[in-house]
Formats: C-alpha cells, structure tokens, sequence
C-alpha cells in the first residue's frame, strides 16, 4: 500500500517526504469515547444489586428462565432469543431453575438466586449501546460536540437506565436496534467498494442485528422499517431512471440480491433457529400445554406420553402452530394496566410506571425518562421538520440559505435518524393494545441522533467537507507524484484541531447547555431511578410532576386521623 504524505516546502531537499503524525483528531474522538463508555458502565452498575427483590416484569423473565432450566414448556408473546440469552447465562452459572416468581417483591436472596449475574447482562448491553450512539455519530462525520450530545443524552437518561438494568428484554432490543443503525452506516459508506469483502461483512451484519431485534420482540419489525425503506431509497438511486444509470440492469439485479440474501433470508433463517433451540429445549409438558393443539401436546414427555411414547411433529409443523398463536395472542392484549400509557404521551415523557416499592424503608423505583433531555430531543425533531420545510419554501423562491453540502447532510445524515425515529414511533398510533412507556425507548434513541446533528448543523459554522481551496495541501505518493485533495482528504491534522478548538465553540456551548440540564434532572431523579435512598414525603412531593403517581407522597395515616377527628368514623 502506497504511503501518502504531506509535501515538503524545502527547496534545497525537493525529493524529501515528510511523514504524516498520528491524527489528533481522531485521537481526541477515542478519549471521548473510552470516557463515555466507562461513565455509562458506571450509571448502569452502581447499586445493581438493590433491590435485591424481583421488580416488575423480572417476574416473567425469571419464570421463563427457569422453565427453559427445568425443560418445562410455556407459552409466551415474544419470540424466545432474549429469553434464551438469559436461560443460557444461569445454565453456565449453574442455577437450576427452582425459583418461579409471580409476584414483584419476592426475595432473591432468600431463594438463593443469582439475580445480580442475570442483571448484570442487560447493563453490560446498556453500557456498549451508549458507545454505540457515539459510534454512530462518529462513523456518520460529525465532530466531537455533536457525538458528546448524543451519547450523552441516553447515557444520563433515567428511563434506559432503569429499563435496562433490570432482568427484562428492553436492552438487548434497543441494543440490536442500535447495532443495525451503525452497521447499516458502516455499509453506505462502502458504496464505491461494492462486493468487497468489507461491504458484505456489513451488510450481513446489519441483517444479523435487525434479525436479533426482531427475535427478541416483534417491534423489532420497525428495525426492518427503517433499513428497508433506506435500501429501497439507495436502490433507487442506484437505478436512477431519470438519468444515465449508475450500474448495469445486471449489477442492479446483482444489488438486490445481495441485499435480499444478506437482510432477509440469512435474519430468517436465524430467527427460525431460535425457534428450532426453544422447542429443542421444551421437551416436558407445563403450562404453555393449554395454549396448543392436541397434537403439540403430545409431542410433549409428560406421565401419560411416558406410557405410549410422544407423537412427533415436524419443526414447520409446529413453528406455524406457535407463530400463529403468538400474533393471535398480541392482538387481543388490550387488558387495561394502571400505569399504561398512549404513543401522543411518550416523546414528553407523560406517563411513568412504579416498577417497585417498599413501604419499610420509603424506597421505590419508578421508570421515566430523563424529563430535560426527552423534552430537548422532541423539540429538536420539531425543529429538524421545521428547517426542512422552510428550506423547501425558501428554494422554491430561489433563496438558497442554506449551504449545499450543509443540506445534504441535514436530508441524508439527521434524515436517516429521522426516519429511524418515525418508523419506530408511529406504529404505534395504529395499536389499541396495551402500552407502556418503555416502548418508546428505541425513538427516544433516534431522537438523540437527530438532537446531536442539529448541534452540529446550527453552530458549527464550517461544513464538515469544504470546497478546495489555494491553501489546501497537497500530498505526494512515495512515486513522487503530487495529488491534489480537497479540504475533506487533507490529512486531518491539518485542519480538524483547529476545528477542534476554535471553530467548534458554539458547539460546546450547545453541548454543555444540553448535557447540563440533563445532568440536572438526571441528579433530581436518581433516588427513583436507583430506588435509594428512600425520600421524605416532601422530597416525593417535589418529584410529584407531569401527572407523576409517585409512591409516599402522602401521609395517609396522619390524613385519615384529621379527617375522623374532624367528622368522624361513620362519615367515611
């Protein structure tokens, strides 16, 4: 490989080369992200272990987990890749599945659980997720502010903190969502390296994130929106009809092929093989019995089938009995929930869940985002809308206000994250099944992508690619021979430090306004988040906004003697 470097300006040695020093920029994007990580490994562990009591649905996952120990069959709603996750981390730590919980507050340490192991999965994922929303940032161009912003605003959100490090799905969702994102950006930037070895390691494995998603839970379906609707829009301009076509009618047949393989049929294949583990495992009879057919049943080992031997069903047979019963079953969960909420609530933050309490102590946990970023991240989608349209308005005038390449950026870039965002909301609207706010917790993620690249596209004022100029450098091959680059292929110690710490000013401004408020809140909220310590009632009360139904925000004992003392027993 041949060694490009800067020319040097020394007439007396003109065939001397001068050797290019390690980038200071990219150098100062790995500090960030080695810090950010290590500060969301640290939100996601501290106090893991409290409560030591099973919380909200840890009570399903931990029924499953154990089942899938015992071999005892179930039925559930989700496709069983998250849930065989955990069944395989207690097969390796030995547990043996003789705890089945059905109510939150029973003690793990009196069952003698591991239940510190089983959360310590979900937090690990929740911690590299935030160093994806970095990478994501960093892989699509932008400068360090507008990284910072992003993974900045889910590393100090309350809502994926609480969500995710407890023994739920949520975090291998969101993180296998996230995954998608960034292999996906990877792919696109291969454009000009098509088939390469490279190119196919992306784009297969943004096909394997999409399908883990979707294995995990069926919203992982929006995950397949947002890919599918980019790949359509990238073929499309591959094609391009109204012009001289980029490809050939065979590369292009040879794209979507590849594409197809890569996001359709191997994600299938691998979601039908979690299907093939579970029924691999569930071989005992249990509870999930009275959701099959006679003939599933029996393919079941129980007392009676000991007798006679079990019937067999084919895999196919058996994955379209339980497919089929599981949308059945997802649409008709409308069952009201005290805490459930609406999609029009969510990117507010409007609705919270108790996920548990505890009356000795004055301790709860209760799951909501982090009120100052969730409010700062949906108005910037109202503003991401608002720049597009009065641009639009604007060209169709003939005013031009915004920079070329600036408008690209802002369509394809902050457009993707966008989409992500709308395609993982919106479906919602069309659902009258029962929601809560956790499921909003995949957009919020985009939402973050596109607060950090509004950051970037309001106050940094020099484009991410300029126009050559007189003053850009060349640079010399080993031949001798001089190439002429733009601004964007100048080495970038030339030009991103002074980027770094001039230019980008208001950037960091912006960056440490947002991340600031957000912090902010991040404090007020952390006993609720970490369920310690337990609040006084008027440390409750205080928290007790947006509709908020907190636990002890009221001395009802104390309420109720006034009220008798002051009309009597007999008048209540």
């Amino acid at each position: 490989m041949k060694e490009a470097v800067v020319a040097t300006t020394d007439t007396a040695e003109p065939h001397r080369i001068t050797t290019v020093h390690p980038v200071p920029y990219e150098t100062h994007h790995k500090t960030a992200l080695s810090t950010i990580t290590v500060l969301a490994f640290l939100t996601r562990f501290c106090g893991l272990s409290h409560p030591s009591e099973v919380v909200f649905d840890e009570a399903h996952i931990m029924r499953f987990t154990s089942w899938y120990l015992t071999r005892t069959y179930f039925f559930d709603l989700h496709p069983p890749f998250g849930r065989l996750l955990y069944a395989f981390l207690g097969w390796v730590m030995g547990y043996d599945g003789h705890f089945v919980p059905y109510e939150v507050g029973e003690s793990y340490i009196t069952n003698e659980i591991p239940y510190l192991a089983f959360r310590a999965m979900p937090a690990l994922l929740s911690t590299f997720t935030v160093s994806v929303v970095y990478l994501i940032m960093w892989e699509s161009g932008y400068a360090l502010p507008a990284c910072v912003v992003a993974a900045g605003l889910v590393l100090l959100d309350n809502a994926h903190i609480s969500q995710t490090r407890l023994i739920y799905l949520d975090a291998i969702l969101v993180f296998s969502m996230a995954c998608s994102l960034l292999c996906y950006i990877k792919f696109s930037k291969l454009k000009d390296q098509a088939f390469s070895k490279k190119w196919w390691i992306w784009l297969i494995l943004t096909g394997l994130a999409l399908s883990c998603g979707i294995s995990t839970k069926y919203v992982g379906l929006f995950g397949y929106m947002t890919i599918g609707t980019a790949v359509m829009i990238e073929l499309w301009e591959l094609f391009d009809i109204t012009s001289n076509r980029v490809v050939s009618m065979l590369e292009f047949l040879k794209h979507v092929t590849a594409r197809a393989f890569a996001l359709v049929i191997i994600p299938f294949i691998l979601y039908l093989f979690w299907f093939y583990v579970h029924f691999a495992i569930l071989t005992r009879s249990g509870s999930g019995d009275d959701y099959m057919s006679e003939g599933f049943v029996e393919t079941l080992s129980s007392n009676a089938t000991l007798e006679q031997g079990p019937k067999s069903l084919s895999f196919f047979q058996k994955w379209f009995e339980l497919q089929g019963l599981m949308f059945e079953y997802n649409g008709l969960l409308d069952t009201k929930h005290p805490y459930e909420s609406r999609p029009w609530q969510w990117p507010f933050s409007l609705g919270g869940v108790s996920f548990w309490e505890s009356e000795a102590t004055r301790q709860q946990v209760f799951f909501v985002g982090n009120i100052a970023g969730w409010w700062i991240a949906s108005s910037a989608l109202v503003v991401f809308v608002s720049v597009i349209v009065v641009d639009r308005l604007f060209l169709g005038r003939g005013l031009n206000l915004v920079h070329d390449r600036a408008r690209h950026r802002l369509c394809k870039s902050a457009g993707f994250f966008a989409l992500a965002w709308a395609t993982h909301y919106f479906p919602f609207f069309l659902m009258s099944r029962q929601m809560m706010l956790h499921t909003y917790l995949p957009a919020h993620l985009a939402s973050t992508l596109v607060t950090g690249a509004l950051v970037e596209f309001f106050f940094d004022s020099r484009p991410v690619e300029e126009e050559p100029t007189e003053t850009t450098p060349n640079v010399k091959e080993a031949s001798g021979q001089t190439i002429h680059l733009n601004k964007s292929q100048a080495p970038r110690s030339q030009h991103t430090s002074r980027r770094f710490a001039g230019s980008s000013t208001a950037s960091w401004i912006a960056c440490g306004s947002i991340l600031g408020v957000t912090f902010a809140f991040w404090c007020f909220w952390l006993p609720l988040t970490y369920g310690y310590p337990g609040l006084s009632m008027e440390g409750v009360q205080r928290r007790q906004i947006l509709g908020y139904r907190l636990h002890f925000a009221y001395d009802y004992a104390k309420y109720l003697a006034e009220y008798y003392a002051q009309y009597g027993e007999e008048q209540i």
